[in-house]
């Protein structure tokens, strides 16, 4: 049986109960990938977090890897939408979009570490495909790289050189080891490497961020 669509209406008293289980599944695997990792985490270990038993699993999930792919989108499916809302009226600058979601994004993972440790332990799986911010990001330097505001030709190799570098901001500023501005050096370093010159990237960087009325930690 295939699973569940998300935001679907429940029609009865059964659907309900199955919208309950797929969500407790959701919550608790979000948990236990976030405090074990992947590798480490089995569908038993799942199942026995979110107190559902283990042949009900099935009923909406197909294995460890389709669960984790919900959780990831639909971890993060909410701060993306948030933050390409914020960024709509920023299109005409990459430069401004880049910046505003890397830093916002790393903000996210800090106020909820639970959010932050997914996010990291889940890495491979936001930062390829199709995956909520992965994507988006693939997609705004993209833009950037067409419109000549960045000189870089490879764009899996950049988002590759960006993402590890912003998973190791993040994993030291979730140890406490960082400043709270990191992230703003960090988005400095991002458009740096993507050709935009040190002054501007570095006024960009700093630029105050404006609020957003979303976040993917409010999700799952």
């Amino acid at each position: 049986m295939g699973p569940d669509m998300p935001g679907s209406e429940p029609r009865n008293r059964a659907d309900r109960r199955r919208l309950r289980t797929r969500a407790a599944l959701l919550s608790a695997a979000r948990e236990v990938f976030a405090s074990q990792g992947v590798d480490a985490s089995t569908i038993q270990d799942i199942t026995e977090a979110a107190d559902v038993a283990k042949g009900s699993f099935y009923n909406h999930f197909d294995s460890k890897e389709a669960i984790l792919r919900a959780v990831a989108e639909e971890t993060l499916a909410e701060l993306a939408r948030a933050l390409d809302a914020l960024t709509e009226p920023m299109r005409d600058d990459p430069a401004r979009v880049i910046a505003v979601c890397l830093r916002h994004t790393l903000r996210a993972c800090i106020e909820d570490p639970t959010l932050g440790w997914f996010v990291l332990r889940a890495g491979d799986v936001i930062a390829l495909g199709d995956v909520a911010l992965g994507a988006y990001g693939r997609r705004d330097i993209r833009r950037g790289i067409e419109s000549g505001r960045f000189r870089f030709d490879d764009v899996e190799l950049a988002c590759t050189m960006i993402g590890g570098a912003a998973d190791a901001l993040l994993r030291r500023r979730l140890e406490g080891a960082l400043p709270p501005d990191a992230d703003a050096a960090l988005a400095a370093h991002a458009l740096r490497l993507l050709s935009v010159p040190d002054a501007d990237a570095y006024a960009i960087a700093g630029e105050p961020l404006a609020p957003i009325h979303a976040s993917g930690a409010d999700r799952v």
